[in-house]
């Protein structure tokens, strides 16, 4: 309290750039971060599991070329729609947001990379892991740049 009564200036400015900042950016900022990560997981899951049950991989795990050519596309368009949703869930800078998931998608595609390296039992081409290192970033940014501008 000041002399006078009151509380300080600024505080009282503090507190009111904070009201006016009604968006909790930081916040939405992360949540897009995070959905744009679930809708890609759970959409990988989903192909996954229809391009599955519409070959034959199940019964003798043998992946052919349109399989894997499949496997590959869907990943890119969910990376692509992932991309986008982060970017128009973002409040501000759409494009960084979509590089932050994108840069998520590379750590764990590194770890992937490293986990199969490690076991020595890829369960499909030994490419793939590579392939989907940059497939997967690279469908996240240009799902990221799709977003309309204001």
């Amino acid at each position: 309290m000041t002399p006078a009564g009151s509380p300080r200036p600024d505080l009282d400015e503090a507190v009111e750039t904070w009201s006016r900042m009604g968006d909790a950016s930081l916040l939405r900022g992360v949540a897009a971060v995070i959905l744009g990560f679930l809708v890609l997981t759970f959409g990988s899951v989903i192909a996954g599991r229809l391009l599955i049950s519409v070959t034959d991989v199940g019964s003798g795990l043998t992946l052919t070329d349109s399989f894997i050519a499949a496997s590959l596309g869907s990943r890119l368009a969910l990376a692509a729609l992932a991309g986008f949703v982060t970017a128009r869930v973002a409040p501000r800078a759409p494009r960084v947001h979509a590089g932050v998931l994108a840069a998520v998608l590379t750590f764990f595609s590194l770890a992937a990379i490293a986990g199969l390296t490690r076991s020595g039992d890829p369960v499909g081409p030994s490419w793939y892991p590579i392939a989907t290192l940059f497939i997967g970033p690279a469908g996240v940014l240009a799902g990221g740049s799709l977003r309309r501008r204001r």
